[in-house]
């Protein structure tokens, strides 16, 4: 629930926090004005997720798409389309689809979106998924998806979604802090004290993550000088950061396991890369580097200390060897490293009466407003801006250089486990992989009155023009999980926004979604949050005395018992 930016949420007991599967926290229903019926016009009736991404992108478009046919009949006797409107936080099964009133859906994470498919509770896309678009360059719906989208929203040989909203949680950087204090990486360590951060004698910087500086091809790599390459250099930084008083990470108590299960699976990704993580979802392909367990269900080691691995042919019968990546074990050594050391988190992230809103307050505050030690980074959702939308107008009316425009916030890339691995990203032998976890995806119900339902595959047609697109970049800071980015204008983006795409454009993007059928018919099952917010992990997050190995030999026992 978006609260007023001077609310306090009320306590809520840690193990009873709801573990919410979508983009960001706690929005009630919503519904956009009481607009009167204008019966000289075909009425459309569209329902969208209200979370962390608001409503204003909605608004935006369904007055563009009004104004573009307001000269087209879509009914006998009836010019235009009048479009309403309304958000809520629920899912729909078919049959609650069908005896709805809406028309169009823009769904996050529907839980069982092949039921949907298979009981004709929706309209086939074909015409508009496949045909050239005269008003965004002869461009199609479908070759803005990639192959496994593609596959993915198909069944029995028609389209019934497109991808939507787009995002995963991750780390923002206070850009501002970072240049104040200089908690950059030096490109050498200084030459009499061995620091490894920039001074104001040793103020060249690495050339961080991505092993490049400057504007090449359009893609800024500079943004990212300076940050930590590896998990070593990143916990220096976090204990440099401790130094100053400042905490280095803050999450909502409140929601602290969705968003640091979240934060883990992106590590995961990240750690495999685009292929081996692709595996899965798709259940097929050669896994590498699995670690070895021994009957006891105790991972191998060499004398050296170094896991003993396999690489592996997997199909949907024996799939769930992907979880004993080492991969895998290094993203559970990320988080288990912040959670038993004190002073790599902000007090509120153990506090369960501190919200996701309340959590981004004090995170734009950085100590100055109130009595909140300032934090450094924000583990949150790509969204974060929207939600915080109150804070920022609030610390602005005091202050306009504390407004959204004036301030700089960056999206981190998450560390490499090993200099090996940091040495294949900056040598461009891997990428950066960014997972899209929310399978956000809009969509049509079937059986509308035939004048009803041109004028919504209209509407979904209009959505995803490149000006629908990029216009709900502009408003909502963040993206839609389709190809459009090189279409965005840069300079109408704020700071946060501009760094979010650049990473993106160098990042390879996961998408979760999948047409086997072992994936779709036991999704529920194999959510990040059920995968990894079950088991061992519990008792991670719960702050119980276990070893990385513990956890990670749990997470292997209990993903394989999930749905084979």
């Amino acid at each position: 629930m978006k609260k007023n930016f001077l609310s306090r949420a009320l306590s809520v007991a840690l193990g009873a926090v709801m573990v919410l599967p979508m983009a960001a926290c706690g929005k009630k229903d919503q519904g956009i004005g009481d607009e009167k019926i204008d019966a000289s016009k075909t009425q459309l009736n569209v329902f969208h997720y209200f979370a962390g991404f608001g409503d204003a992108w909605l608004v935006e478009l369904a007055d563009n798409f009004e104004e573009a046919v307001k000269d087209v009949s879509f009914e006998e006797g009836k010019m235009g389309v009048q479009v309403h409107k309304r958000g809520e936080m629920r899912d729909f099964d078919g049959g609650q689809m069908k005896s709805s009133p809406y028309d169009v859906f823009f769904l996050e994470g529907p839980k069982n979106f092949l039921n949907l498919m298979a009981t004709n509770a929706l309209e086939p896309l074909d015409g508009i998924m496949t045909t050239p678009n005269a008003d965004d360059n002869n461009q199609t719906i479908e070759g803005k998806m990639t192959a496994q989208q593609q596959a993915a929203y198909n069944y029995n040989g028609h389209y019934y979604g497109i991808p939507h909203y787009a995002g995963n949680y991750g780390l923002i950087y206070n850009r501002d802090m970072f240049e104040e204090k200089g908690f950059f990486i030096a490109a050498e360590p200084d030459a009499e004290t061995g620091d490894i951060f920039v001074t104001a004698e040793n103020p060249q910087k690495s050339l961080g993550p991505d092993g490049k500086t400057g504007t090449i091809d359009g893609i800024d790599y500079s943004e990212d000088d300076g940050l930590p390459r590896t998990y070593d250099e990143f916990f220096q930084l976090c204990d440099y950061i401790y130094a100053y008083s400042i905490d280095p990470i803050c999450w909502p108590g409140m929601y602290k396991q969705q968003h640091v299960i979240m934060l883990l699976d992106n590590l995961v990704a990240n750690n495999l890369g685009a292929e081996q993580a692709n595996i899965r979802y798709t259940f097929e392909g050669n896994a590498k580097n699995l670690v070895v367990f021994d009957a006891n269900g105790k991972a191998q080691r060499d004398a050296s200390g170094n896991f003993v691995t396999e690489d592996m042919t997997v199909n949907e019968g024996n799939a769930w060897n992907v979880a004993r990546a080492e991969g895998v074990y290094y993203a559970f050594e990320f988080i288990h490293k912040i959670l038993n050391n004190p002073n790599y988190y902000s007090q509120s992230a153990d506090l369960s009466s501190v919200s996701h809103t309340e959590n981004q307050q004090n995170f734009l505050e950085n100590g100055a407003l109130n009595s909140n030690r300032a934090s450094a980074m924000l583990a949150d959702g790509t969204w974060w801006q929207m939600e915080a939308d109150n804070a920022f107008a609030y610390m602005a009316a005091q202050d306009e250089k504390y407004s959204k425009e004036n301030r700089k916030f960056g999206w981190l890339p998450l560390p490499q486990p090993t200099e090996e691995e940091a040495a294949k990203v900056a040598n461009g032998e891997k990428n950066f992989t960014f997972s899209d976890y929310l399978n956000a995806v809009a969509c049509i119900k079937s059986d509308l009155p035939t004048g009803v339902r041109d004028a919504a595959l209209a509407f979904l047609k209009y959505a995803y023009t490149d000006k629908a697109l990029t216009d709900f970049t502009y408003t909502t800071s963040t993206t839609i999980g389709v190809d459009y980015l090189d279409q965005v204008d840069r300079s109408k983006l704020n700071y946060y926004t501009t760094s979010l795409i650049n990473y993106l454009d160098k990042a390879d993007i996961i998408y979760q979604v999948s047409a086997t059928n072992r994936y779709l018919s036991n999704r529920t099952t194999l959510l990040p949050t059920t995968i990894y917010g079950s088991g061992s992990y519990k008792d991670l997050i719960a702050g119980k005395d276990l070893t990385v190995d513990d956890f990670f030999a749990g997470h292997y026992l209990y993903y394989k018992g999930c749905a084979w």
